[in-house]
């Protein structure tokens, strides 16, 4: 089965993406703020070993944000080089179908990071 994109569909799905990235930027700078008031304060050895775990999962995924944006824009500068409308089928075409596969997983990591930071936050703090 083929799914043709059209090339303003191509340029409307790479700012959505790119606003999401984004998104996910603030929101980890935000929960950054929130670990480090309470490793600033007087709270038990666990929860620091868990403020730890969190800024590290948050460190690497600002750097995950970092590449995911990086790699939008490439792929959008090669589709305003070259603008074409873009066929996917079962076999990859060009580079969209992984980046497509990439942001997915991206979000997936994402939403299970932040279920994560909010059980912690809730339960241990």
């Amino acid at each position: 089965m083929e799914i043709t994109t059209q090339p303003e569909d191509l340029i409307h799905q790479i700012d959505s993406w790119k606003e999401e990235v984004n998104e996910v930027r603030e929101e980890v700078q935000l929960m950054r703020e929130r670990l480090e008031q309470i490793a600033l304060s007087v709270a038990p050895e666990e929860v620091m070993k868990s403020v730890e775990h969190f800024e590290n999962r948050l460190l690497r995924q600002r750097e995950v944000a970092d590449e995911m944006f990086h790699d939008i824009k490439q792929f959008a500068k090669s589709q305003s080089d070259h603008p074409q409308t873009v066929i996917h089928d079962d076999r990859p075409v060009c580079d969209y179908e992984t980046l497509q596969r990439r942001m997915e997983i991206f979000q997936k990591l994402f939403i299970e990071l932040k279920e994560d930071f909010n059980h912690f936050m809730m339960n241990e703090v």
